[in-house]
């Protein structure tokens, strides 16, 4: 174990899931000097991924594979997603 208390988070666990996630700047204004982000996250145990440009897309993805592992999205975390819109 670490100093956390963790024990080896290194190792594919079946109640786990590790993502990578990746972001960029990316030139959004077609040569106009505004820039953005982008980034793409990857499901390590399957090898899936998406891209995305904002944290709600992010979060979409991993919610299939949160569910799986019995989390479920409390009422206020809905709502806020919800007026982020």
């Amino acid at each position: 174990m670490d100093e956390l208390g963790e024990a080896d988070v290194g190792r594919i666990q079946r109640d786990t899931h590790s993502f990578i996630v990746k972001v960029w700047l990316s030139d959004r204004g077609g040569g106009s000097g505004r820039v953005g982000w982008r980034g793409r996250i990857t499901h390590v145990p399957s090898g899936h991924c998406r891209h995305f440009d904002n944290m709600k897309d992010m979060a979409v993805f991993m919610t299939p594979y949160l569910h799986q592992l019995g989390v479920r999205p409390t009422l206020v975390w809905k709502l806020q997603q919800w007026l982020r819109g």
